[in-house]
């Protein structure tokens, strides 16, 4: 019997250290990480947003977690800060937990940011977008078809517009000048209403009810080349955007893109060149 109570008090001695001890020991902790990324803003925050896995990797049942990222332009790239903060309570068994397993959180966070730099610097580069203004000084005009469609058939109507356009161009021996272009009026996230159009070098009247004569006004157009694949167009969108936030221009229509390499003789997408354009106001000289 004595030896069992030994026992006992024994546990209830070590039961009152951990308890004792446990008081001492943070109820919190904070584990923050960074890392270098060749890669663009809008890229990075784009791959983040996809990766869905984020929002349960760091959600432990045993306490509360809080898990965030930053995304900071530097030189060259982007530098990508992880932070979790973790809430053990007042649970001494829970705080001594935590305490053992930080090696394991900074491990977890180490594999995510090398995982997350591998898979955006493997993504097809996109060169910086350079954005200038000029001027068109003359319209050009233009044979097109306009259609309002779902989202989902965008990949469809390019190709078979295009075909009849180049058909009726060829059946009355017109001139094309330029490489075709298309005109986005109105885009939503399931409708997007589309111009899709081939320059000719006069103005002509057309004798087909489902094509139109119409033209690029003259004046003042913000551009940039987008080179790559399509798919990645919004980033140079994007950096366009920016540039027109940063110098206060206003836009006064529909932006267009011309499309200078042609897929079907070109079949590397890294190799493809887009222009996009958005017609401005005059840009005023500052005095």
């Amino acid at each position: 019997m004595a030896f069992f109570k030994r026992i006992i008090t024994v546990i209830i001695i070590f039961i009152l250290l951990i308890v004792i001890v446990s008081l001492f020991l943070p109820s919190k902790s904070e584990v923050v990480k960074n890392i270098f990324i060749n890669a663009d803003m809008h890229a990075t925050k784009n791959y983040l947003e996809e990766q869905s896995q984020l929002k349960t990797l760091f959600n432990f049942s045993d306490f509360e977690t809080n898990f965030e990222y930053v995304v900071n332009d530097v030189e060259s790239g982007v530098e990508v800060t992880f932070n979790l903060q973790l809430d053990y309570g007042f649970n001494p068994i829970t705080k001594f937990f935590g305490l053992f397993s930080q090696d394991k959180w900074i491990g977890l966070i180490d594999n995510e940011l090398i995982r997350i730099k591998n898979g955006i610097e493997e993504l097809p580069k996109i060169h910086k977008v350079n954005v200038q203004t000029k001027i068109i000084e003359k319209p050009i005009w233009f044979l097109s078809i306009r259609d309002t469609v779902n989202q989902k058939d965008m990949n469809n109507i390019h190709g078979t517009s295009y075909e009849s356009i180049n058909n009726y161009i060829d059946s009355v021996n017109l001139e094309k000048i330029m490489s075709p272009i298309t005109i986005y009026h109105f885009w939503s996230d399931t409708l997007v209403d589309i111009e899709i159009g081939m320059p000719i070098s006069k103005e002509v009247v057309v004798f087909e009810n489902k094509i139109k004569l119409n033209k690029i006004d003259e004046g003042t157009y913000v551009t940039a080349t987008h080179y790559g694949a399509y798919d990645r167009l919004p980033e140079t969108y994007f950096g366009i955007n920016e540039w027109m936030r940063k110098n206060k221009v206003t836009v006064i229509g529909a932006p267009w893109e011309m499309y200078i390499t042609d897929p079907a003789k070109e079949t590397n997408p890294q190799k493809w060149e887009t222009s996009i354009n958005f017609p401005i106001e005059q840009i005023k000289k500052q005095e």
